[in-house]
């Protein structure tokens, strides 16, 4: 299964292409035929052997984009399994198997304005419903609320239903949908000498996956720590250990990277960003991105700016009135490396790329 994006006018989509996708009249007739709930739009293209769906992703943001500066609490996850119990109910109306369903947060998209759930149902793929909904249940942990209690307290208890033998998502979603909050009363502090760890710290605290979560973290020899340590260097850069007195310490040589980008505003209305971080994310929802552009055409998340080595790229993501570099305009996703002088446009924003 291949997944690509393109624009066309004013419509964004996601392409997913498999050549030796297994023909299945009644299900592509019912996902292009109808708009079911919480189905993203589908249309079928035949080139020669080659079969395409164009799932139509205009106005809405991937889970994965959306919760990258954001975090998770209580109303937000159960709202969350609403949709989806919502949404299964739906494909059941129309007898497809939920096992079709994409569920990786890079293709479960939420409508930018309400967060209305919506999932890509394609054909050509197959996978288990428990397996599919571990995945996401295992996403979603990581981006809870730490200061949420309720919200963890939920989630932990979503996800050990899960793993039960006899796992029926759709009951557990209902069980999990309808249950209504329970604030537990204050506990009394009790003292003591040594300072606790409360338990959404400690659970948050663990590291790997997440089926480890209920293991108490044991302390990593100091070997180990380095190779974890070497796996997490994402520069390419060279790794040496050397041994002294006898402890081991590290020093790595990093690629040259240059000192930062200065996007220079050529309206003076919106500001100026000067980006040093790796990952830098434009729009106009505050508590969503690094750098606000406060104008009406621009998108809650609009488009990034990534660092790799000495490269920095501006990618489109999704947005509804596009980004253009050097008056070209870019398809969602596609990574642009930027120079010295070029002009870049998010919407009606103009920029110039100074480096």
């Amino acid at each position: 299964m291949k997944i690509r994006y393109k624009r066309d006018l004013n419509s964004n989509y996601m392409i997913l292409t498999d050549e030796n996708i297994s023909e299945d009249t009644y299900k592509i007739r019912m996902i292009t035929e109808n708009r079911i709930y919480g189905f993203l739009p589908c249309v079928r293209q035949q080139y020669g052997d080659r079969t395409e769906y164009y799932y139509e992703i205009t106005g809405r943001q991937s889970m994965e984009l959306l919760y990258e500066r954001r975090k998770l609490n209580f109303e937000q996850l159960r709202g969350l399994l609403k949709e989806l119990l919502r949404v299964l109910d739906a494909a059941k109306e129309y007898l497809l198997g939920p096992e079709h369903f994409l569920l990786s947060p890079q293709s479960v998209y939420l409508d930018t304005h309400s967060e209305k759930l919506f999932l890509c149902y394609y054909p050509g793929h197959e996978k288990e419903i428990r397996e599919s909904f571990l995945e996401l249940s295992e996403y979603l942990l990581g981006k809870l609320d730490k200061s949420d209690a309720e919200g963890i307290a939920f989630g932990y208890e979503l996800y050990q239903n899960a793993l039960e033998p006899n796992f029926s998502l759709p009951e557990i979603l209902h069980r999990h949908a309808e249950q209504e909050k329970e604030v537990p009363p204050p506990q009394p502090k009790a003292e003591s000498l040594e300072p606790q760890m409360s338990v959404q710290e400690e659970v948050l605290e663990k590291t790997g996956s997440w089926k480890n979560f209920f293991r108490k973290k044991t302390r990593q020899p100091v070997t180990e720590s380095y190779v974890a340590e070497a796996d997490q260097l994402r520069s390419g850069s060279a790794l040496f250990l050397r041994e002294e007195n006898p402890l081991l310490e590290t020093a790595y040589l990093e690629k040259e990277k240059p000192d930062g980008l200065f996007l220079h505003s050529l309206n003076p209305e919106y500001p100026d960003f000067l980006i040093r971080e790796d990952t830098f994310l434009l729009g106009k929802k505050k508590d969503s991105v690094d750098g606000c552009i406060p104008a009406p055409t621009i998108s809650r998340i609009h488009a990034r700016i990534t660092c790799d080595g000495a490269v920095y790229y501006v990618e489109d993501l999704n947005s509804t009135n596009g980004t253009w570099a050097d008056q070209v305009q870019l398809n969602p996703y596609e990574l642009c490396p930027l120079r010295d002088g070029m002009g870049l446009a998010f919407a009606g924003a103009e920029y110039e790329v100074r480096l």
